[in-house]
């Protein structure tokens, strides 16, 4: 596969990949390279209406913007040490795993700030495990 090849004795590719968890299958599939940008397929795979998921690789804040301008929603594991600047935080049920839930800003103005609110979760599944979801609203992922 010479379109795979970007190091010497080494052919790598990448598949980016939609999944239906619903369903349980791939909806969509793209190859490329080994050193494929995987943020570039995002708006490719993911259809207005439809919820994507990903790792902290995805986390972009003008991404976040330009998803919630096309209507596609988002759960997104941020960095821990990700800026935020809260607009609103929201009251939450101390038997909950959510342990905060605030509408904020994501980023510092110099370092490409978000333009739009969105609502960001913190979680704990596991003592080692936490989550930050980053969507429009969280509420209906903790239920």
């Amino acid at each position: 596969m010479t379109w795979a090849d970007y190091r010497k004795n080494s052919k790598k590719a990448k598949i980016h990949l939609g999944f239906n968890l619903n369903q349980g299958i791939p909806s969509k599939i793209f190859f490329t390279n080994g050193k494929g940008a995987e943020r570039l397929f995002v708006n490719q795979i993911l259809l207005p209406g439809q919820t994507g998921v990903g790792d902290r690789g995805y986390q972009k804040h003008d991404l976040f913007d330009f998803l919630q301008d096309e209507g596609k929603s988002f759960v997104i594991r941020i960095k821990a040490n990700t800026s935020k600047t809260c607009l609103k935080e929201n009251e939450v049920n101390p038997d909950s795993i959510v342990f905060y839930d605030a509408e904020v800003l994501l980023g510092k103005p110099q370092n490409n700030n978000q333009t739009k609110r969105m609502a960001v979760s913190h979680f704990s599944m596991s003592n080692t495990f936490k989550g930050y979801c980053a969507e429009r609203d969280c509420s209906s992922f903790f239920k």
